[in-house]
């Protein structure tokens, strides 16, 4: 997983996955099939491991802190230094794969619908204010995440990444 996050499909060679595996070629496709199959599977572990992360970080019950903490963990996480593997596959693979471009997409939504879920836990708890439209804030802050994933990987200064965050998380409690 961490061979395709960092490099990319296209550019992880087979040599560069037989090293990595410890398999030996025939082994490599007797178990995975392809290249493409192994990515597949690499790419699922990827988002069932972000996606309990995210759950897990967002769980507490004030919904700004969860979220502060959240756009603060893709800054200091672990492989923060190359971005969302979701955001580099939507980049790299989804335009020209229809296969990849629903799992991009799926994920995408299911970012979404945890982010809409918190905001909903702290619209009712007083944590967030009562008139955000909850469905248009998730999928701000959404894209606004990856975003912050690609300019993770074009290894933009982190000043200028928390000044985003700042601004990204200042939407969550404007007055209307």
């Amino acid at each position: 997983m961490a061979l395709f996050w960092s490099k990319g499909y296209e550019s992880t060679s087979l040599a560069d996955l037989l090293q990595t595996t410890g398999l030996s070629k025939s082994s490599l496709y007797e178990t995975f099939g392809s290249k493409r199959e192994l990515f597949l599977r690499a790419f699922q572990l990827y988002k069932k491991d972000r996606m309990d992360g995210l759950t897990a970080g967002l769980s507490q019950p004030d919904a700004y802190l969860a979220l502060t903490n959240a756009f603060k963990t893709v800054l200091d996480g672990k492989g923060n230094q190359m971005g969302c593997m979701t955001a580099n596959e939507a980049i790299e693979l989804a335009p020209h794969d229809p296969k990849l471009q629903e799992m991009v997409e799926s994920d995408f939504y299911n970012i979404e619908e945890v982010f809409r879920q918190t905001i909903e836990r702290g619209k009712e708890n007083g944590s967030l204010r009562a008139g955000l439209d909850s469905r248009k804030m998730a999928r701000f802050l959404t894209v606004s995440l990856q975003g912050i994933n690609v300019m993770i990987r074009a290894q933009a200064k982190r000043e200028v990444l928390e000044d985003f965050i700042s601004v990204a998380l200042e939407k969550l409690n404007e007055r209307e």
